[in-house]
């Protein structure tokens, strides 16, 4: 058999093979229970909207509202009160004593990796609300694996061809241009596979975000003022009323996405290969939370918003997307 068969056998074992780990990474990790599918508080509600960014960022907004934090220009977090309510308050609080400077990119980063904003994954996880990153991540790997390979063989076949070591036969077709075809489905095969491997919300926690942003929306409780915190927790930052402090959460957001880490909204989500930081987010699909300072792994996604649309720096969301978020978490290409 000759070099271009092989390449279409291989392609062929390769992309059935990643179908078929997709649909298994797919699968419900475990049985939805009714009582399991409510939101439990506001924290949960910001995760499965924009991941661990988004709930830092409703942290933020929660200490910024009631006088304990103080965010400034030029994206700066001032503690005022290091009074937490909670975990998560308290693990902003102190990602801000560790920050000199309290840079809020920087702080946004830290808090986002703290054991205390990443247990909130594992219990939606747990109850069945999302997938954990380390489910699906052969799927992921592989996909990742054949995309490169297909790129480096048709690579490889143009600088054989241009060198003269293929095609010394004039009036055969080249094999630059037989092999492209082949090339070309390892590509979409690969591509949809680990698009679709990296998304995060379950069915049920897609239809648990939806109501939540039901029940709390302002355009649907606009007799009811409602705290800063869940305004950001179901739609993200851009639905706050507080001009400065939206701008600069979206500020460090835009920081943080130009820097390899996540922005708020939702996208993708990157695996990280510390226990600690399993749950990250990104609004493009490929950036980790933790930025080049942290621990780097492979990709995963959560998250979910408004009509399919990235998430990333600012955006709304809801509905039946992933990006991650809070930083990514949320987005279309991630949803279900």
């Amino acid at each position: 058999m000759s070099f271009i068969p092989w390449v279409y056998v291989m392609v062929a074992l390769s992309s059935a093979g990643l179908v078929v780990a997709t649909v298994r990474g797919r699968r419900p990790e475990k049985r939805i229970r009714l009582v399991d599918a409510p939101t439990h508080d506001v924290w949960e509600i910001a995760f499965l909207g924009g991941g661990p960014a988004r709930v830092v960022d409703a942290a933020v907004a929660a200490l910024h509202e009631d006088g304990r934090a103080a965010v400034g220009e030029p994206g700066v977090l001032t503690v005022l009160r290091n009074t937490p309510r909670d975990a998560v308050e308290a693990a902003v609080l102190n990602a801000v004593a560790a920050t000199p400077g309290g840079a809020l990119a920087e702080v946004r980063r830290r808090a986002m990796t703290d054991p205390a904003v990443q247990e909130i994954g594992d219990r939606l996880a747990a109850r069945g609300l999302m997938r954990h990153p380390a489910h699906g991540r052969l799927a992921r790997v592989w996909a990742g694996v054949q995309m490169a390979g297909s790129v480096v063989l048709l690579l490889c076949a143009v600088l054989l061809t241009a060198t003269g070591h293929l095609d010394a036969d004039p009036v055969e077709v080249p094999t630059v241009v037989a092999i492209v075809p082949a090339v070309v489905v390892a590509l979409v095969v690969g591509g949809i596979c680990r698009q679709s491997g990296g998304r995060r919300l379950t069915e049920a926690g897609r239809l648990a975000l939806r109501a939540a942003q039901a029940t709390h929306h302002p355009l649907r409780a606009a007799d009811v003022a409602v705290p800063a915190a869940l305004l950001v927790a179901i739609g993200s930052a851009t639905l706050l009323t507080d001009e400065l402090l939206r701008e600069q959460l979206a500020q460090a957001q835009t920081a943080m996405a130009g820097n390899g880490a996540s922005s708020s909204g939702g996208g993708t989500w990157v695996d990280q290969s510390s226990s600690q930081a399993a749950w990250c987010g990104t609004s493009g699909g490929g950036s980790s939370c933790g930025g080049s300072h942290h621990h780097g792994g492979g990709s995963s996604c959560g998250g979910s918003h408004h009509g399919g649309s990235s998430c990333g720096g600012g955006s709304s969301c809801s509905g039946g997307s992933s990006c991650s978020g809070g930083g990514s978490s949320c987005g279309s290409s991630c949803g279900g």
